[in-house]
């Protein structure tokens, strides 16, 4: 294969990778008082053997295959002695078939090492290594991860990887200018969006505080969030200056998460308007540094989603709503030009701004950054009415601050028309 080293360096590169695992496998294992069938002699050796019997018979592998069934085969009967143990009720001996599976992966190296590029077989030690130390990480990550998220990650895998490469890319009608592989690529993209800080929230940010936790929140659902915090503002003992200032600090999440939207489907149209984007990230987290600064308080406790975003309903309702808005956009904006997409953009960012800077990234049109920052601010006034019906008195200022966001982008957006 093309990148393969000579078969002096690739047997050396096996050496060191077979003394490396063993290495790690012994520090990782040397704990148990019970002899292992691996380790710093065994698996240099089963490297250099794997190599030296490939090139013997590269063809078929038949020499390497008898090594590998020798390795399997010491393995299952270290597999038995370990089942032996645990049934006479002794102490437990750590590692069950990690052990035996480090073996065959040692043989491996040796081939993999002779016939592919150098970074297959150091990446397949590396990655074996990192196995092998983060054992009580994994474990307790496993313990801590319920069933669902692991649900949740295989209805991932079937939107992106079963799904979405077999739609076709053909335009669906002359009144519906996008394909259907465009419609799955935008739910495949969103839900990855909002179920990775979703992950984020739930998981990591646990903790940190309520900036924290409304900045992840904010690539989740801005108008979500800006709503849970606004309600823990009207009911607590005290001004939440902490609180005030999340709510705005979501706001400048909102921009950022707009842009890279637009980034992920049309690269043109993210930088024509990234200088406004970031013009209003800037500024909203200027005037959240300014309410910090004022005393952040305790604050509220982060709002967590209530469900996991990444359920098939959800996503049809995606789709769904996506097609609507392309539509509506080729309809609108081929009957009454700039004025009709600006009309749908203030419509729209009532909602969802998702669907909408999605369809301009697809089929871009005259306007396209006007409209998006349009819709954007017609977001931040509702927001800001939010902020101040659910919040009360206490939401006053955040939701001012986002009423002054909204004109000024409201302003904007007539500008750059």
């Amino acid at each position: 294969m093309d990148g393969a080293p000579s078969p002096p360096v690739g047997l050396a590169l096996a050496l060191g990778l077979g003394f490396f695992l063993g290495l790690a496998f012994e520090e990782h294992y040397g704990q148990d008082n019970v002899r292992r069938p691996g380790g710093i002699r065994t698996f240099p050796t089963l490297s250099l053997a794997g190599g030296v019997l490939w090139l013997i018979e590269p063809r078929h592998g038949l020499a390497f295959l008898v090594l590998l069934l020798f390795a399997a085969a010491a393995g299952l009967l270290y597999w038995r002695t370990w089942l032996a143990v645990q049934g006479a009720r002794q102490p437990m001996l750590r590692g069950g078939l990690m052990v035996p599976a480090c073996g065959i992966v040692a043989a491996a190296i040796g081939p993999a090492s002779v016939s592919l590029p150098p970074w297959i077989p150091v990446g397949l030690t590396m990655a074996t290594v990192l196995l092998i130390r983060a054992r009580s990480s994994l474990h307790a990550l496993a313990a801590k991860v319920p069933g669902e998220e692991i649900t949740t990650a295989a209805r991932f895998v079937v939107l992106a990887g079963v799904i979405l490469p077999v739609l076709p890319r053909e335009q669906i009608a002359s009144w519906l200018p996008v394909t259907p592989f465009e419609v799955w690529l935008a739910v495949v993209a969103m839900s990855g969006i909002s179920w990775g800080t979703y992950l984020l929230q739930r998981y990591v940010s646990a903790g940190h505080g309520t900036l924290i936790g409304a900045i992840l929140g904010g690539f989740w659902s801005s108008t979500a969030v800006t709503v849970a915090l606004a309600r823990d503002l009207r009911v607590a003992q005290a001004r939440q200056a902490g609180t005030e200032a999340a709510i705005v600090a979501v706001t400048a999440v909102m921009f950022v998460r707009v842009g890279l939207v637009a980034f992920v489907f049309n690269a043109s149209l993210a930088l024509a308007l990234a200088p406004w984007l970031t013009g209003f990230a800037v500024a909203t987290a200027a005037a959240t540094g300014l309410m910090l600064v004022g005393g952040p308080g305790a604050g509220a406790k982060p709002p967590v989603p209530s469900g996991n975003p990444l359920r098939i309903p959800a996503a049809l309702a995606f789709a769904l709503l996506f097609m609507a808005i392309s539509a509506a956009m080729a309809l609108l904006g081929g009957r009454f030009g700039t004025a009709g997409l600006y009309a749908l953009a203030a419509i729209v960012g009532l909602g969802d701004l998702d669907a909408f800077t999605i369809g301009l990234a697809t089929t871009p049109q005259p306007g396209s950054v006007g409209a998006i920052l349009l819709a954007c601010a017609s977001n931040n006034a509702v927001k800001a009415g939010y902020a101040i019906a659910f919040g009360g008195r206490r939401g006053a200022v955040p939701g001012a601050l986002l009423a002054v966001i909204a004109a000024a982008g409201f302003a904007v957006a007539l500008a750059v028309r």
